[in-house]
């Protein structure tokens, strides 16, 4: 039983909402769609994450469909379509605030469904869900390979990584969720943002027996 609550600020958590909005509007645009196609993958990538969480694995009524959250997509909407791919600009900028969020939404979806009456298992990987489910739905609503699925920089690997930190220091040694979740989103910052500078790339996956032989060869 977790000891206290983290709490999600509220001016962050519209603040990722807008971040992770903007990345849908300018995958919309670059794929051609229309300001219908640009919005809708806006709303999809900025609370997708949420919607997941709660209306698939909690069924509980989205937080996330609250109005502040979609004038929140709006804006962002309307930001893309203004500056277009000329936001690449500011990549380390969202690089930074993405890690950030990275880490809070997977805190807080594991510690909601703690509460809700989880497993420590299933409920940190609802709270990796939550962190990067609207940017799978963003791909395959694309028609992408979702970046999750792919070697790479790690990713759902750092949201796992502080989870698990989180799960640890509160269920496991008992230390108050505040500074447990502060812990958890100080190391999954870390490892995000150390697998950019670095280049650490999970490999792709290989069969342990049978080496390397396409299927049907001996």
């Amino acid at each position: 039983m977790l000891i206290g609550q983290f709490t999600l600020p509220l001016a962050f958590d519209l603040a990722a909402t807008f971040l992770f909005a903007v990345t849908g509007a300018m995958t919309a645009m670059r794929k051609g769609y229309d300001f219908v196609g640009v919005f809708f993958l806006a709303l999809v990538t900025g609370i997708g994450g949420g919607l997941l969480r709660d209306g698939v694995f909690l069924q509980q009524v989205p937080a996330v469909l609250g109005s502040h959250y979609l004038l929140v997509v709006v804006v962002a909407t309307v930001i893309g379509l203004l500056f277009g791919q000329s936001l690449n600009r500011l990549a380390l900028v969202f690089l930074l605030v993405d890690a950030l969020g990275l880490g809070l939404y997977t805190v807080f979806g594991t510690q909601k469904s703690l509460n809700a009456g989880l497993g420590w298992v299933p409920a940190l990987l609802i709270g990796v869900v939550n962190a990067v489910g609207g940017g799978v739905m963003r791909d395959l609503m694309s028609r992408e390979e979702p970046l999750i699925f792919r070697p790479g920089e790690f990713y759902a690997a750092a949201a796992l990584a502080g989870g698990a930190t989180f799960a640890i220091l509160a269920l496991g040694l008992g230390i108050a969720a505040q500074p447990a979740a502060l812990a958890g989103i100080a190391v999954t910052v870390l490892v995000r943002v150390a697998s950019v500078r670095f280049g650490w790339r999970t490999p792709a996956a290989r069969a342990l027996i049978g080496g390397d032989h396409p299927p049907g060869e001996a």
